[in-house]
């Protein structure tokens, strides 16, 4: 047997066992995230919080975002590591707190350590609000870098995709009502992390840095 032959099995040896380590490094991270996120008092809200086994890929839907594109969800989540959140432009309660946390996460985004881009979208669930205009300046409010996106689902599509994101049979209710969760997907589009309601910024960035990785 050659030692070219002995080296390329080697190398290929060791590779399948760092997607190993990667893959049982990024439940680990995950589990212990959601083990966090179960104590919180907000738990009860959701029917689904924490890792998403199976991984779920959403119904597509057209979305606008903040310059006025028109794009589909699967564009826009692919070959991007991505947290997502609901908001709307016109919430004075909540959505002020989910900026600030998105934000923090943006700071941090540099120091993780990753082998996909990381991208933050808010998705705006008043359509008849929502326009990219108040994207836009929604994002600016919030100091948002390139890395962070906005958008908003059609009329029609907004509560299906709001509860395809939630995992829950619950009425969604009022927008005021509003889950404050995030929503983590993978290089590929799949989701697969929801968080608690207004999740700590170092559980989040534990998640997007772990989902880098694979």
């Amino acid at each position: 047997m050659s030692h070219g032959y002995i080296g390329t099995r080697s190398r290929s040896l060791m590779e399948a066992s760092d997607r190993k380590i990667t893959r049982r490094t990024l439940l680990r991270s995950m589990a212990s995230v959601a083990i966090a996120a179960a104590s919180s008092p907000l738990h009860a809200q959701h029917e689904s919080i924490g890792l998403v086994a199976p991984p779920v890929r959403l119904e597509d839907v057209w979305l606008v975002d903040q310059t006025g594109q028109k794009r589909l969800l699967s564009n826009l989540l692919l070959d991007n590591v991505t947290a997502l959140q609901t908001i709307y432009t016109g919430c004075s309660s909540v959505c002020p707190l989910q900026g600030a946390l998105f934000n923090a996460v943006q700071n941090r985004i540099p120091q993780l350590r990753t082998r996909h881009p990381v991208q933050l979208v808010s998705i705006g669930i008043d359509p008849l609000s929502d326009t990219p205009s108040a994207l836009h300046d929604w994002l600016v409010r919030f100091q948002a870098g390139p890395a962070w996106k906005a958008a908003t689902p059609t009329l029609r599509d907004v509560d299906r995709m709001r509860t395809a994101l939630s995992g829950s049979t619950l009425p969604l209710g009022n927008i005021a009502d509003h889950s404050t969760q995030i929503y983590c997907f993978d290089a590929t589009g799949m989701l697969r992390w929801r968080s608690s309601d207004l999740p700590r910024t170092q559980d989040v960035c534990d998640v997007l840095s772990a989902l880098s990785r694979v």
